[in-house]
């Protein structure tokens, strides 16, 4: 793909995650996307053929902007408590910013396209891969003590997704939550993630 592909790509994508991120999917059209870029509807149809792939593809975009905002936190904070808290507050932050975006995915979770659940699928893994190496790096300094970094990492992993459903569920929120919900959620992950990272350092 040529440079030129590529930045009128990642154009497109800026203007359309604006567009969903402010009035959502369903009140968001090609046509409007297409004038807000000042280029035809076909060339825009040329680059994602429909609506649904153009929404799968700035929801990469944009969990890829997670991951990276993350990457920075890992690079720049040593402590593996402190880093596991910031990459929470990180992704809270995303989701009450790209709060239409986000919960177009989840209410359509039963019927996603085959590209909305391998996005999904690829933003976890490397999600799991970080936890994974903010814990060999506490290992290698000493901090942590633990058996297999991979298995330590999805465990934490999953208790924290399921404890976000646990959380909703008791709250009485059968929807995508709301920005306040979150704010609860996190706050009770990060207090998870205390206990989690601290009962690693205790087995030493």
């Amino acid at each position: 793909m040529s440079k030129k592909s590529d930045s009128k790509r990642k154009s497109i994508l800026e203007v359309a995650k604006k567009r969903f991120a402010h009035f959502g999917m369903n009140k968001t059209t090609m046509a409007e996307i297409a004038k807000d870029l000042s280029i035809s509807k076909a060339l825009l149809y040329y680059y994602y053929p429909d609506k649904n792939s153009l929404y799968a593809a700035v929801l990469g975009y944009v969990m890829n902007e997670v991951i990276d905002a993350s990457n920075d936190l890992i690079d720049t904070t040593e402590d593996s408590e402190a880093v596991f808290l910031a990459i929470i507050q990180s992704r809270t932050d995303f989701l009450t910013e790209y709060y239409n975006l986000f919960e177009y995915s989840y209410n359509m979770r039963k019927d996603a396209p085959a590209d909305l659940e391998k996005t999904v699928r690829k933003f976890f893994e490397k999600e799991i891969q970080q936890f994974a190496t903010i814990l060999k790096r506490g290992k290698l300094n000493g901090e942590l003590h633990f058996e297999n970094a991979d298995t330590t990492a999805r465990l934490l992993f999953f208790s924290l997704v399921g404890m976000r459903f646990g959380i909703l569920k008791e709250m009485g929120t059968p929807l995508f939550p709301t920005p306040e919900e979150f704010s609860l959620v996190m706050e009770m992950q990060q207090k998870m993630v205390r206990i989690f990272v601290r009962g690693l350092k205790a087995n030493g």
